[in-house]
């Protein structure tokens, strides 16, 4: 007899079936299999180990923890309540103790490669501030990368490099009266010459600065001069012969001073003897370093990073070339290392993009995250170029023309504002210098005269302190002079 699927009895195996099914339903979703477990884990796993291994492929290594953790914080919540719970927490619990150990390896070796950083700025910062004229710019310099390792040590940096400043400065001008006071002129000229090259680190004004060079140039005796200057430039014509850069271009240094103490003093003729001497000195130290880091250069290109920065160690600088032209160096042997990682990663990178991309579900092939990265990253670099020769694109041959002789006129403009400012502070320095002599010489009259004579242009090219100062002492010195004439 065939049920009526309105009876009592067919209604009660339909709602029977539904719950079953149900239940099914809801226990198949809360099981988690074991070869998901695996594969999610084994994912995390594979992240952590290549970003360990292959430097500049896929994630980096705190890229690679924060996503493992994630993971591990996705599968505690799936193991809730899940019949699978005990294995998804143990698969879990070995995760975590491998991102504790990659963790605790990372700051490890984030503190070794600090410290590193670290010795190797020490052993010259102390070497450079136990020197008994240091170069205050080399040790700023070393702070500086100090400051951006560690700040510990770049506090005692600070510290030491306070120190030494303020003891250097009077030991300095101490030195200079004392020089002068015996008579010992090349001396003061030495001391001199290193006031004014480190004055802003020393905290010297100008005004400093100026007394100091008149209380020199007031004391010059010209036959000594003469044969200071020529003693002088047969030193550093020596210096430069030996390859002794950086004394010779702290020699020359002097000479140029020593020679611009005199021109007022000796015939056009004779001063232009000892300045374009000098002047040859100077250009024959420049070939001799230029040639040093051509060498450098090519050595660079034919060896190799390595090959060249062990000839900028061991040639360049303990030759003492410019340090701008070590400068110069450096970052051209960094810019081929980083050219050179840039290729390998690229390389990687072409070929992952070869790889077909899977099918995404959890149980695809580990690969599939990092191939996807490195298609997105090349389409992210291929939009940018592209919108780039876009909106160059809307500038015509002519306007580019137009635009880029403009910049080029502003620059050069710029450059000779540059030029005249520097060149009328040089001069206004003389000149004051020139004043003060006269000043110490008892030439009153002449001070007053060639202060008068310059006022607006000093006005204009001095700093401001430094012009009242000199004011105040010129109208002081002139009104004590009338005086004693009433």
């Amino acid at each position: 007899m065939t049920r009526h699927p309105r009876s009592p009895v067919g209604m009660a195996e339909c709602a029977c079936a539904v719950l079953l099914l149900s239940a099914a339903c809801t226990l198949a979703q809360q099981y988690t299999s074991q070869t998901y477990v695996d594969t999610t884990i084994q994912r995390a796993y594979y992240n952590l180990n290549a970003s360990a291994e292959v430097s500049g492929m896929g994630m980096k290594m705190e890229d690679a923890i924060s996503s493992a953790k994630q993971t591990a914080e996705r599968l505690k919540s799936i193991a809730r309540g899940n019949p699978n719970e005990k294995y998804i927490l143990w698969k879990v619990g070995e995760l975590e103790s491998q991102i504790y150990l990659e963790e605790s390896g990372m700051l490890l070796e984030k503190n070794q490669k600090r410290q590193k950083l670290v010795n190797d700025l020490v052993g010259p910062f102390n070497t450079e501030i136990g020197k008994r004229r240091p170069d205050f710019l080399r040790l700023a310099s070393l702070y500086n990368q100090a400051l951006s390792v560690d700040r510990a040590k770049a506090f005692d940096f600070g510290t030491a490099l306070d120190d030494r400043k303020k003891t250097l400065c009077r030991e300095a001008v101490v030195s200079l009266e004392k020089a002068l006071t015996q008579g010992d002129f090349d001396l003061a000229w030495q001391e001199l010459v290193y006031l004014k090259n480190n004055r802003e680190p020393l905290g010297i004004s100008p005004t400093q600065y100026s007394l100091y060079a008149a209380k020199v140039q007031a004391k010059v005796n010209l036959g000594n001069e003469r044969e200071l200057i020529t003693s002088n430039m047969n030193t550093a014509e020596l210096l430069i012969r030996q390859n002794d850069f950086s004394d010779a271009r702290n020699a020359l240094g002097v000479l140029e001073d020593r020679v611009g103490g005199i021109q007022d003093l000796v015939t056009k003729s004779e001063w232009d003897r000892y300045y374009f001497r000098n002047k040859r000195l100077r250009e024959s130290l420049e070939r001799k370093e230029d040639s040093l880091v051509r060498v450098n250069t090519v050595i660079l290109r034919d060896q190799g990073v390595v090959a060249a920065d062990d000839y900028l160690e061991g040639v360049l600088k303990k030759l003492g070339v410019l340090p701008e032209k070590i400068g110069n160096m450096e970052l051209a042997i960094l810019e081929r290392a980083m050219a050179y990682r840039k290729l390998q990663d690229t390389a990687v990178v072409k070929q992952l993009a070869s790889i077909s991309t899977p099918a995404t579900d959890d149980s695809s092939s580990l690969f599939s995250d990092l191939v996807g990265a490195a298609k997105k990253k090349a389409q992210e670099k291929a939009d940018s170029a592209r919108q780039a020769q876009e909106g160059n694109a809307r500038l015509t041959s002519t306007e580019q023309v137009r635009l880029a002789n403009m910049r080029v006129s502003q620059e050069l403009k710029k450059k000779r504002e540059d030029e005249v400012l520097k060149e009328n502070q040089l001069k206004a320095n003389k000149i004051m210098i020139d004043i003060y002599v006269l000043l110490d010489l008892k030439q009153v009259q002449k001070a007053y005269d060639e202060y008068n004579d310059h006022q607006a242009f000093l006005a204009r090219n001095v700093f401001t302190a430094s012009f009242v100062a000199l004011d105040s002492s010129v109208n002081a010195e002139y009104a004590a002079m009338k005086n004693k004439k009433k």
